[in-house]
């Protein structure tokens, strides 16, 4: 402490505009910022005037003010590459975010588990399944990487592109942050025609059933002796029926040889 300089120290979390505060009282960059929590590692004075005094401290973490890790990595305050279990925190954040604003967002289709309806939360194993197969991020042995998909939806949650309005103490979240409900386009009335040919497609499990279940005549096939053996067609008709193109007899004698032709000839 300097007698006659009045000394101003800002505390509190890490990555809540501690530096950022002292900068723009410095009109200047005087000290390092960082959207990283953390990036004040020791402890900084800087004169605003000869009267006046800064002290730029790293943050600090208290936990009895805070109820879980979760909203430690959810508000910013622990850095989000260092995250170890990334189930807690993406807990945390469908619980705050509704499943349909999570879809449109991401482009995905969560699935709905047996039993649950879609006012319900999804799990987090469930948003992150869906949203590592629609972005291509799978593991060495071909199943989904969870904690890839996890980062980068904490990433956006920290920066504000995925939004989120914490209300004021006293004022209802439901009234203070309202979630856009989905758009959905106005499904047509369906035509006469368009109904009839549907209506064929329309088979239900009794249908199934009436065609599985049904008796029918059995049908079996007999092999036996044949009562008749092979008929000559040409025995019957009298006509030359066989095919033309394997008869051979006009061709017998015409590469025959000259000495063969004419052995009638020869004196003995």
């Amino acid at each position: 402490m300097t007698s006659g300089v009045t000394t101003v120290g800002l505390v509190g979390y890490p990555n809540v505009g501690k530096s950022s505060s002292i900068n723009a009282l410095m009109a200047g960059k005087k000290v390092s910022v960082s959207a990283t929590p953390g990036k004040t590692k020791h402890f900084q004075t800087l004169f605003l005037t000869p009267e006046v005094l800064l002290c730029d401290c790293p943050g600090l973490v208290f936990p009895s003010l805070v109820a879980t890790k979760a909203d430690m990595v959810l508000n910013g305050i622990l850095p989000v590459d260092q995250l170890r279990d990334h189930v807690p925190s993406i807990g945390l954040l469908c619980q705050l975010i509704p499943r349909h604003v999570l879809e449109d967002r991401y482009s995905i289709m969560i699935c709905i588990a047996e039993g649950q309806s879609r006012d319900q939360p999804p799990t987090p194993e469930e948003f992150l399944n869906a949203l590592a197969y629609s972005r291509g991020y799978m593991t060495q042995n071909g199943q989904p990487d969870n904690p890839r998909a996890a980062r980068g939806v904490l990433k956006e949650f920290v920066t504000g592109r995925l939004l989120y309005c914490k209300a004021p103490p006293g004022i209802v979240q439901e009234e203070y942050h309202e979630f856009q409900m989905r758009r959905q386009k106005p499904v047509p009335v369906p035509t006469v025609q368009a109904q009839r040919a549907t209506r064929l497609n329309n088979v239900t499990s009794s249908d199934i059933d009436k065609v599985f279940f049904r008796t029918a005549p059995s049908k079996a096939h007999l092999q036996g002796v044949q009562k008749f053996g092979p008929i000559d067609t040409e025995s019957v008709s009298g006509e030359k029926t066989g095919k033309p193109w394997k008869d051979h007899s006009a061709k017998r004698n015409k590469r025959e040889k000259l000495r063969r032709v004419y052995r009638h000839l020869d004196l003995v």
